[in-house]
């Protein structure tokens, strides 16, 4: 296993996981605040259909996708670097996860962008 000094991109995950991080809390108190603080089970769907109409909220609702994939993933990246030791291992495994990922990522772009103003 290489070491993982200066120079091995370790520094610039660890950055990016805090940054994440960081930009994450607002985006999940306006999502949290917008589509569950109305009615004890959440919005109904035709007042989230209305409410996703607006582009701003799509983008918002896509780049709370984006960062938290990125913010999950590159945390179980950390993990996998850290407790496995044998390469094919660590790469079939993270293989596995970035698979998942990209398909919850298409999934839930799709999703976002297919949902229409009600008529």
């Amino acid at each position: 296993m290489k070491e993982r000094g200066i120079g091995s991109g370790g520094a610039l995950a660890w950055f990016l996981q805090r940054l994440t991080g960081i930009v994450l809390v607002p985006i999940l108190l306006v999502h949290l605040l917008t589509m569950h603080r109305y009615h004890e089970h959440g919005l109904a769907w035709d007042q989230v259909t209305r409410l996703m109409s607006n582009p701003y909220w799509k983008v918002l609702e896509i780049s709370f996708l984006v960062l938290a994939l990125y913010h999950g993933l590159n945390g179980i990246y950390a993990i996998i670097q850290d407790y496995v030791k044998v390469a094919w291992v660590r790469l079939a495994i993270f293989s596995l996860v970035i698979l998942a990922g990209l398909v919850l990522l298409v999934f839930g772009i799709v999703t976002v962008l297919s949902i229409k103003a009600p008529a």
